[in-house]
């Protein structure tokens, strides 16, 4: 098993505001403020390699989760990121080994890099501050 990306270019960023206005193919789009790139988002998709009718496919087993590059500049939904991918990959622990969940983790944080444990404690003390939990 391994991790397939999909992207799709955004309209609009998801996070930060638009920034100058393109042609984005039959419309207008707006890029990330500071760049000349429209926002992306990737989904993880956790697939696996068989063969059908003597042929190699890639089959779907699970959407680990999705990102945006504007997200991705940003901590907190880094985490809320990673949360969902773990959260999934334990649903598919009896179909995915120890051996293979640490690849496709490692797979992940090569696009999404995971928080340090500074960096969560950060987000979750700044969350209950505004949240009051």
């Amino acid at each position: 098993m391994f991790v397939r990306w999909q992207s799709r270019k955004r309209r609009h960023p998801a996070f930060g505001g638009p920034g100058k206005q393109i042609r984005g193919g039959d419309d207008w789009a707006y890029t990330r403020p500071g760049t000349s790139e429209q926002d992306k988002h990737w989904a993880a998709i956790l697939v696996e390699r068989v063969r059908v009718e003597g042929r190699p496919t890639q089959r779907h087993v699970a959407y680990l989760g999705g990102v945006t590059d504007s997200a991705m500049e940003i901590a907190a939904q880094r985490m809320f990121f990673w949360d969902d991918v773990k959260q999934r990959l334990d649903r598919l622990s009896n179909r995915i080994t120890a051996e293979d969940r640490k690849r496709i983790e490692a797979a992940i944080a090569a696009k999404v890099p995971p928080l340090t444990k500074k960096q969560r404690e950060q987000c979750i003390r700044e969350r209950q501050k505004i949240f009051g939990k």
